[in-house]
Protein backbone atom coordinates (compact mmCIF):
# COMPACT_ATOMS: atom_id res chain seq x y z
CA UNK A 1 0.00 0.00 0.00
CA UNK A 2 2.46 2.32 0.77
CA UNK A 3 4.37 2.02 -2.17
CA UNK A 4 1.09 2.75 -4.53
CA UNK A 5 0.17 5.44 -2.61
CA UNK A 6 3.79 7.05 -3.42
CA UNK A 7 3.56 5.58 -6.99
CA UNK A 8 0.08 7.82 -7.06
CA UNK A 9 2.18 10.98 -6.44
CA UNK A 10 5.67 10.31 -7.96
CA UNK A 11 6.17 8.09 -11.22
CA UNK A 12 9.56 8.38 -10.79
CA UNK A 13 11.68 7.93 -8.06
CA UNK A 14 15.34 9.77 -7.60
CA UNK A 15 17.85 7.52 -5.58
CA UNK A 16 17.54 9.62 -2.71
CA UNK A 17 13.82 9.14 -2.60
CA UNK A 18 14.39 5.45 -2.85
CA UNK A 19 16.58 5.67 -0.46
CA UNK A 20 14.02 6.72 2.33
CA UNK A 21 11.15 5.27 0.58
CA UNK A 22 12.85 1.85 1.08
CA UNK A 23 13.72 2.41 4.64
CA UNK A 24 10.44 3.44 5.50
CA UNK A 25 8.50 0.42 4.40
CA UNK A 26 11.65 -2.24 5.59
CA UNK A 27 12.32 -2.78 1.84
CA UNK A 28 15.52 -3.46 -0.17
CA UNK A 29 16.43 -0.77 -2.57
CA UNK A 30 16.22 -3.18 -5.08
CA UNK A 31 13.01 -4.34 -4.05
CA UNK A 32 11.59 -0.63 -4.59
CA UNK A 33 13.41 0.16 -7.93
CA UNK A 34 11.72 -3.25 -9.03
CA UNK A 35 8.57 -2.77 -7.96
CA UNK A 36 8.91 1.12 -9.52
CA UNK A 37 9.80 -0.70 -12.92
CA UNK A 38 7.03 -3.22 -12.85
CA UNK A 39 4.56 -0.44 -11.67
CA UNK A 40 4.98 2.08 -14.57
CA UNK A 41 5.28 -0.50 -17.08
CA UNK A 42 1.94 -1.46 -16.06
CA UNK A 43 0.89 1.75 -15.59
CA UNK A 44 1.63 2.85 -19.45
CA UNK A 45 -0.15 0.03 -20.84
CA UNK A 46 -3.15 0.96 -19.30
CA UNK A 47 -2.56 4.42 -20.00
CA UNK A 48 -2.13 3.52 -23.68
CA UNK A 49 -5.31 1.33 -23.74
CA UNK A 50 -7.04 4.39 -22.91
CA UNK A 51 -8.01 3.71 -19.56
CA UNK A 52 -5.80 6.31 -17.75
CA UNK A 53 -6.45 9.56 -17.29
CA UNK A 54 -2.65 10.58 -17.22
CA UNK A 55 -0.46 10.29 -20.01
CA UNK A 56 2.99 8.43 -19.66
CA UNK A 57 6.00 11.09 -19.18
CA UNK A 58 9.91 10.75 -18.65
CA UNK A 59 11.27 11.81 -15.76
CA UNK A 60 12.20 15.29 -15.55
CA UNK A 61 16.02 14.63 -14.12
CA UNK A 62 19.57 14.93 -16.28
CA UNK A 63 19.27 14.43 -19.93
CA UNK A 64 20.15 11.23 -21.50
CA UNK A 65 23.95 11.20 -22.31
CA UNK A 66 23.85 11.71 -26.04
CA UNK A 67 21.36 14.42 -26.06
CA UNK A 68 24.22 17.22 -24.58
CA UNK A 69 26.40 17.68 -27.51
CA UNK A 70 30.05 17.14 -26.81
CA UNK A 71 32.69 20.04 -26.95
CA UNK A 72 34.01 17.85 -30.56
CA UNK A 73 30.59 18.57 -31.63
CA UNK A 74 30.19 21.66 -31.18
CA UNK A 75 33.32 22.79 -32.67
CA UNK A 76 32.49 20.87 -35.66
CA UNK A 77 29.15 23.12 -35.44
CA UNK A 78 30.64 25.99 -35.17
CA UNK A 79 33.10 25.71 -38.27
CA UNK A 80 29.97 24.68 -40.12
CA UNK A 81 28.28 28.24 -39.61
CA UNK A 82 31.96 30.01 -40.34
CA UNK A 83 31.63 27.90 -43.57
CA UNK A 84 28.25 29.28 -44.41
CA UNK A 85 29.12 32.95 -43.66
CA UNK A 86 30.66 34.61 -46.54
CA UNK A 87 33.86 36.08 -46.95
CA UNK A 88 34.60 39.61 -46.54
CA UNK A 89 36.20 41.10 -49.86
CA UNK A 90 39.93 41.70 -49.19
CA UNK A 91 40.75 44.94 -47.69
CA UNK A 92 37.63 45.29 -46.02
CA UNK A 93 37.40 45.22 -42.49
CA UNK A 94 34.60 45.82 -39.96
CA UNK A 95 37.08 49.04 -38.61
CA UNK A 96 36.10 51.73 -40.69
CA UNK A 97 37.28 54.05 -37.89
CA UNK A 98 40.64 55.14 -40.31
CA UNK A 99 39.04 56.27 -43.21
CA UNK A 100 39.86 59.68 -43.98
Amino acid sequence: MGLEKRFEKQKYLSTPDRIDLAESLGLSQLQVKTWYQNRRMKWKKIVLQGGGLESPTKPKGRPKKNSIPSSEQLTEQERAKEAERPAEAPGESGDRSRED
